[in-house]
Formats: C-alpha cells, structure tokens, sequence
C-alpha cells in the first residue's frame, strides 16, 4: 500500500512564485515602515542616503 506524497517535503517549487512572495512581503515591511515614519512624525528626506542630492 502507497503513503500518500508529503507536498512539504518537495522541494520543487515556482520560481516566479517564491519571488513574488518575497516581492509582497518586502513591500509589506516598507509600507509598514512609512506608516510608523508618518505616525512619529520622522521625515525620511533626512534619513535616506543621498536624498539630499536627489530632492536637490
């Protein structure tokens, strides 16, 4: 008698699809980011590296 498969166990997975996932998580952490900067107030022009040079 066969066990059924363990599909966790495989470790065939989507390209496209692991990087999408990492792609939304990614934007996740960012929005969370802005929100937290937009709520304590922290204007990131004067925290990014070379803001300045670029919003010049």
């Amino acid at each position: 008698m066969h066990s059924p498969l363990d599909g966790a166990a495989s470790s065939l997975v989507r390209p496209y699809l692991a990087a999408h996932e990492q792609e939304t998580a990614l934007q996740e952490s960012r929005r969370l980011a802005l929100v937290l900067a937009a709520d304590f107030g922290i204007d990131l022009d004067q925290h990014l590296i070379g803001a300045r040079e670029v919003a010049a």
